[in-house]
């Protein structure tokens, strides 16, 4: 198998392919996983657009915003490895799995 079926697949058979996934032992224990990176991810680029909108408004100093690019940087590792990690487990699975 090529190692890009996952995103040669259409909408709805990843779809069925994520819920076949899923509900493996290891798919179970991944979900979680997966929400967290998620969500870890999305909090730290709306709490960094914060920082960098209440340094606009109080003129705070340029460390405000150095430190709101960090945080942009690390929301943006947890979503892409999220997004890497999917894929390869995806594979993976479909490998076992035809």
């Amino acid at each position: 198998m090529n190692k890009k079926d996952y995103l040669k697949m259409s909408k709805e058979e990843k779809r069925f392919a994520r819920e076949k996934y899923y509900k493996t032992e290891s798919g179970k224990i991944n979900k979680g996983r997966f929400s967290r990176l998620l969500l870890c991810g999305i909090l730290s680029i709306i709490y960094a657009l914060f920082l960098i909108v209440d340094g606009i408004i109080k003129k705070s100093s340029f460390w405000v915003y150095i430190f709101a690019a960090f945080i942009i940087v690390f929301g943006i590792v947890f979503l892409v490895g999220r997004h890497k990690i999917l894929i390869r487990n995806m594979n993976s699975f479909l490998k076992k799995n035809k």
